[in-house]
């Protein structure tokens, strides 16, 4: 896969896709999607200038039942493009994470029907040359209604308590407050503890799984 773009929120990270790409040298990345040499204004794909196109009827197309109808809408008119929040806070949405017959996560385990949806949207955008500009963190999941279902939220798995934590089991507030700590799992950020090193344990690990 050379066609995905990475962006983790709110720190708004661009990692290029040739780290996961399953075809020759993992040190070419001649072919990937990167801004355009000749002007950084534009991307380039396949060595030529590339402008992104692209629409859907979902914000996190992975877990669509429409996937592969959306993709093949978006094709047939040209476009390129598809932004995909890896969100899981709509009715019908799977978490990535293993959920016990008692309701609670396993942050060591994972969900394997929230993985099969995003690596076949990998797959089906590949076979269509299509960009999937992937958005890790998506804000309003971690707050208000979506966070009371997260399993990040230390209510919810077997992982770790708020104390180990450091974050609450309730953050009722509009996420543009900035209140979560989860966003600043970091040293030196402004809501860092150091209790948040566990948190962010398991956000690397889930980074590293949509790289694999």
């Amino acid at each position: 896969m050379k066609q995905i773009l990475f962006i983790l929120l709110p720190v708004m990270f661009f990692a290029l896709s040739g780290c996961i790409s399953h075809q020759g040298s993992k040190s070419d990345f001649s072919n990937d999607i990167q801004p355009y040499a000749d002007n950084p204004k534009y991307w380039q794909y396949k060595g030529k200038p590339v402008l992104l196109l692209g629409a859907s009827n979902n914000d996190n197309l992975f877990q669509s039942p429409d996937v592969e109808g959306q993709l093949d809408l978006l094709h047939s008119i040209g476009g390129n493009f598809v932004r995909n929040t890896m969100s899981s806070r709509d009715s019908g949405d799977v978490w990535p994470f293993y959920r016990q017959e008692d309701g609670k996560y396993d942050l060591d385990r994972w969900g394997n029907e929230y993985w099969s949806q995003f690596e076949r949207l990998l797959k089906l955008a590949d076979e269509r040359d299509v960009i999937i500009q992937i958005e890790v963190w998506d804000r309003f999941d971690y707050s208000r209604g979506p966070w009371a279902n997260n399993p990040f939220n230390p209510a919810n798995n077997i992982n770790y308590s708020e104390d180990e934590c450091g974050m609450a089991a309730e953050y009722p507030v509009h996420p543009s407050r900035d209140l979560q700590p989860f966003f600043h799992s970091i040293k030196e950020m402004p809501k860092y503890s150091p209790a948040l090193e566990i948190v962010r344990r398991y956000q690397e690990k889930l980074v590293s799984k949509m790289l694999s």
